[in-house]
């Protein structure tokens, strides 16, 4: 028995590793993702100065895995002049590119997000083992590691590797807390809850959201069933233990600042925000605390959770099956979702969840804490205004790999007639997700399903579920090798394309046609976004007219246009 459990723990280990080496040889075609720049200049900034105002929007811990290889290298904050010292992209990509060290300070910060590939592979194998067996486990680390968009954002460094794989730590802890009911499980809730805060600040609403879901569940499934529950103080004194070690393990995570609203936040009377999109009273709480300049704990995390609100207030504009609307849609995340996935991956989380019935009768209620907080995430998501990518929702595909493991358990084991059947069903399924991943090889970040049909560009284009200027480099190539002596570029890049190995070349001005080398990034094309400007999305519509002479990766359309 021993043996055999350690045999699938090298199995998925090897899974493990062979999703590692997938994403290092990725790294040398990816070009620069949009915010990648941000995140360098602000981790940079928190390690160098120990100061969090370039961009505070988010928290520090995947901030401070991608600059701390860079730091470790030697890389510090530039000496740049205003107004590009305040600039976080002029800040960043003077740090990627110093000294001419692009290539190496970008693979530099691209593996800070391979110990969040680890940590999220680790807890999809033992919550899996854990409810559904050895089997379940190593299939959920199988399915997990070889979806394309997992593979993605653990190949860019960006911060919603780092959320999705502690976000899943903290469910798993809330479900071991719920079944223990005592201070260990509760200690180590706060700490994962701590993490899952200092990694992105959507925490703030999945925690919640996942814990009310299932601790609803349990009493449901339970309710009839005579068994010794605490009492009410009992879980008071727990959850106020969880919720000193998150405080605690945040203001650790920001170096235990303090600093007055004046100073730390630039918000003084003179300035004072008109607080539209907030509730009055947040607002009038707001106002008193400009006003009276005190000194704060954590002043970069308050500023950025009302950067977020703000944002979400402005209800920026969204892009889903070819129509472009202000705040969104209640079922943009299931569509990016549904085209994300690999469809057999899809077809075994539905199996999964028909399995679960047995749970259910059982009122085993552990066993299908995955599938709630999948439905909680996904439900609390529906009112949101900024609806960017499916990378805010990344922690659907851990959730969702465990529920696929136990489809697979489920199909293996099953004893009827049609046993043999349902094997070799399951592992057409499995060749299929394997193919579907391959396939994916070239570019993860602009992998669809074949429910997105032949032109994916028609579904969804921003928020990197498509274009993230990751076809950078190959443009360079292209443009090489066609000996191209002038190029008028229309790309989404945040890269400082003059020292980006291309011809010389002008930008390209919106409704102003353009004779000569043409490049256009589909997001520009579809959406109107190029460089850091935004234009109206028939901004370049004059491109119609003619048919483009290549395509550069999945996201660049190289045209030649006749005087």
């Amino acid at each position: 028995m021993a043996t055999t459990k350690r045999a699938y723990v090298a199995l998925a280990a090897l899974f493990v590793l062979l999703a590692v080496g997938r994403v290092l040889l990725s790294y040398k075609h990816t070009a620069q993702g949009f915010d990648e720049p941000c995140h360098v200049a602000a981790g940079i900034e928190f390690l160098d100065r120990h100061t969090y105002t370039l961009d505070p929007i988010h928290p520090t811990l995947a901030r401070v895995a991608i600059a701390l290889p860079l730091y470790l290298a030697g890389e510090r904050l530039p000496k740049l002049e205003p107004p590009a010292s305040l600039n976080y992209n002029a800040v960043g990509d003077a740090i990627l590119n110093d000294s001419g060290h692009y290539l190496r300070n970008l693979f530099l910060a691209r593996i800070g997000m391979l110990p969040f590939l680890l940590l999220g592979s680790a807890v999809v194998f033992l919550w899996a083992r854990r409810e559904y067996g050895e089997l379940a486990g190593v299939m959920a680390v199988a399915l997990f590691t070889t979806i394309p968009s997992v593979l993605a954002f653990s190949s860019i460094a960006y911060t919603d590797m780092a959320a999705a794989a502690t976000q899943a730590l903290a469910f798993w802890a809330l479900s071991t807390w719920l079944k223990r009911n005592d201070s260990r499980s509760a200690a180590w809730l706060g700490l994962a809850a701590g993490l899952t805060l200092l990694a992105k600040t959507t925490a703030l609403i999945f925690l919640p959201a996942c814990g009310a879901s299932v601790a609803l569940v349990k009493w449901w499934l339970t309710r009839d069933k005579v068994t010794n529950h605490p009492g009410p103080w009992s879980y008071s004194k727990q959850l106020a233990l969880a919720g000193v070690i998150a405080v605690v393990v945040v203001w650790a995570g920001y170096g235990f600042s303090v600093g007055r609203v004046d100073e730390s936040m630039n918000l003084s009377p003179a300035s004072m925000p008109e607080f539209r999109s907030f509730p009055a009273p947040v607002a009038n709480i707001g106002r008193r605390l400009i006003l009276s300049d005190p000194e704060v704990p954590v002043p970069a995390l308050i500023k950025g959770l009302a950067n977020i609100w703000a944002i979400n207030g402005s209800q920026p504009q969204t892009y889903l099956l070819g129509r472009i609307k202000r705040g969104g849609w209640w079922y943009f995340f299931l569509v990016a979702v549904a085209v994300k996935s690999p469809i057999p991956f899809l077809i075994l989380v539905a199996v999964g969840l028909f399995a679960l019935r047995d749970s259910l009768k059982e009122g085993r209620w552990t066993a299908i804490v995955p599938a709630v907080c999948a439905a909680a995430v996904l439900l609390v998501t529906m009112p949101a205004k900024i609806n960017y990518g499916v990378r805010h929702v990344l922690v659907i595909f851990p959730l969702f790999a465990i529920v696929a493991g136990s489809g697979c358990s489920y199909l293996w084991h099953r004893r009827d007639g049609h046993r043999k059947f349902v094997r070799a069903a399951l592992v057409a399924m499995l060749l299929w997700q394997g193919i579907s991943t391959l396939r994916a090889s070239g570019d993860y970040l602009a992998y669809f399903n074949e429910l997105a049909g032949k032109d994916p560009s028609k579904v969804l284009v921003a928020g990197c579920d498509l274009d993230c200027g990751q076809d950078l480099f190959g443009l360079a190539e292209e443009l090489q090798r066609r000996q191209v002596s002038h190029v008028t570029l229309a790309l989404w890049t945040s890269a400082d394309v003059g020292k980006m190995d291309l011809p010389a070349f002008d930008v390209a001005q919106p409704f102003q046609p353009a004779t000569g080398w043409f490049a256009i990034s589909l997001r520009a094309l579809r959406f109107g976004d190029l460089f850091h400007s935004t234009y109206p999305p028939g901004a370049f519509a004059w491109l119609d007219r003619y048919q483009p002479v290549a395509r550069v990766g999945k996201t660049i359309l190289l045209y030649h246009i006749p005087e």
